[in-house]
């Protein structure tokens, strides 16, 4: 018996204890609530004169209605919380690719750079300035016209023969060697048969340069 009073005055005093401390955590809460109280009062008085410097209004239903809203949506608004970290963790996992991408395009700008390749296209973009003040759209107008008479002038001077011949003529230069001769070597020269051939179409690119 006397153990059983004793087991029983035991589990009475763990009961008193397990209150005490009940009353002691329900002590402290109420404390944090009476501070956190404190606190959101300052903050909404704070808000509110904010509010007021800058001339804005809120209706306490929009409020309420914004409010309800959340707590209607909450599901929806886990979801959007959901939706950036999820991104936030794919901007972490893509930000090294990215890196390393920025520092490759780095580098081919700098080799495109050192290779002259802007340069290059700078020069084309002022040509085509030059092109555009200088050649009027009656004058594209007239290439346009004129563009088979144009193409088979392309397709001749882009022989073999005639390119070969350009190349030769590019390349001649005064040789007092050979060009010092006298008039009656010219003449022999000129009775020649290759030399009385270039003469005849001469006179006749003479002839039709005329007839224009």
């Amino acid at each position: 018996m006397q153990q059983q009073i004793d087991a029983l005055s035991h589990k009475i005093d763990m009961v008193l204890e397990m209150l005490e401390k009940q009353q002691e955590r329900n002590t402290v809460v109420d404390d944090l609530v009476e501070d956190l109280s404190i606190v959101g009062k300052d903050a909404f008085q704070t808000a509110v004169d904010e509010l007021s410097i800058q001339n804005i209004k809120i209706d306490g239903d929009d409020v309420k209605y914004l409010i309800f809203k959340l707590i209607g949506n909450i599901k929806t608004f886990g979801e959007l919380m959901d939706t950036l970290e999820s991104v936030m963790d794919f901007m972490k996992d893509i930000g090294p690719v990215i890196h390393d991408a920025g520092i490759s395009v780095t580098k081919s700008l700098d080799k495109l750079e050192r290779d002259g390749y802007f340069s290059y296209i700078k020069q084309l973009s002022l040509l085509v300035g030059d092109v555009k003040a200088n050649i009027t759209e009656a004058d594209i107008e007239n290439i346009r016209k004129n563009m088979p008479a144009i193409g088979t002038i392309i397709r001749n001077l882009t022989h073999p023969e005639t390119i070969n011949t350009l190349v030769q003529l590019s390349t001649m230069k005064i040789d007092d060697s050979i060009d010092k001769k006298s008039i009656f070597k010219i003449i022999r020269e000129l009775n020649k048969p290759e030399a009385r051939k270039t003469l005849s179409f001469l006179v006749r690119i003479m002839n039709v340069l005329g007839k224009q």
